[in-house]
């Protein structure tokens, strides 16, 4: 997003977390409810270029979005989208995306009250690890050959009775809308907004063999002291690391490995 967009984005964001913050329930529901005013708008670029057109008052606007929106949704959701179109965006599309993130945004909150926060941020990314090794399931999930409802209904198979409702949403709305062309990538942005809002930094370690708890209670007490931010950590095992760990924090790559100090000295061999 641009500037404008962006601006408008963590204004609607912020606006809304004080909204959710005095409902006691019916987050879940709003985040649904949001999920079908993005398609809505997907679906239909005459009414996003209406919605977004700079020439049109904010009050011309936010009166047709209330027209649109306001027979098929609660009036909290028809008020934030009211209020969303009153903004500047940059691209009629940048207020579909937005609308999307603000979705996200409920469930993760949801997850917040329920005190499962750090539950969904852990389940999401060891399914996008599962992914990674599961080729098959990751292409039947996305297979544009299936239908809707057949990708949905693998997915419940797959995951119902392992992970939580927040947790099983969200796979859900990536498996089931076009706006995801990559399972994995956007799992791991979920995890992301998921750490940003716990206020937390995510750290994946790669190791060879799995950790234990007192390990990684270690680890994530000395990354939090060396970033001076509370660091959660995700372990990925994966053998031909061969010894140490590797740590990537916020994009930062910190690696202590045997592996890795094995191919320094190759390659400075190799340019002596």
């Amino acid at each position: 997003m641009r500037a404008s967009s962006s601006a408008a984005l963590a204004e609607t964001i912020e606006r809304w977390n004080a909204v959710l913050e005095t409902r006691a329930s019916g987050l879940d529901a709003m985040a649904s409810e949001l999920s079908g005013v993005v398609d809505t708008l997907d679906e239909n670029a005459a009414l996003r270029r209406a919605l977004t057109d700079p020439g049109r008052s904010g009050e011309d606007k936010a009166a047709l979005a209330a027209s649109v929106f306001g027979q098929a949704y609660s009036s909290d959701v028809v008020d934030l989208v009211s209020g969303m179109v009153r903004s500047r965006w940059s691209k009629d599309q940048d207020l579909s995306d937005a609308v999307e993130r603000v979705g996200l945004e409920t469930l993760l909150a949801h997850a917040e009250k329920e005190g499962k926060l750090d539950q969904v941020t852990h389940e999401l990314f060891e399914f996008a690890q599962l992914l990674e090794t599961e080729r098959d399931l990751r292409v039947a999930l996305m297979s544009k050959d299936a239908s809707v409802e057949r990708r949905t209904g693998l997915l419940h198979n797959v995951v119902d009775s392992a992970l939580s409702p927040v947790s099983v949403a969200v796979l859900e709305r990536r498996v089931s809308s076009p706006r995801y062309s990559s399972l994995i990538a956007s799992i791991k942005e979920v995890v992301q907004h998921a750490s940003e809002r716990m206020q937390t930094l995510a750290a994946v370690v790669t190791a060879a063999i799995p950790l234990s708890d007192e390990q990684i209670e270690r680890l994530e007490r000395a990354l939090t002291a060396r970033y001076s931010t509370p660091v959660r950590a995700s372990v990925v095992v994966d053998p031909s690391v061969v010894g140490g760990i590797r740590v990537a924090v916020d994009g930062e790559l910190v690696d202590a490995t045997i592996a890795t100090r094995i191919e320094r000295l190759r390659r400075s061999l190799a340019e002596n």
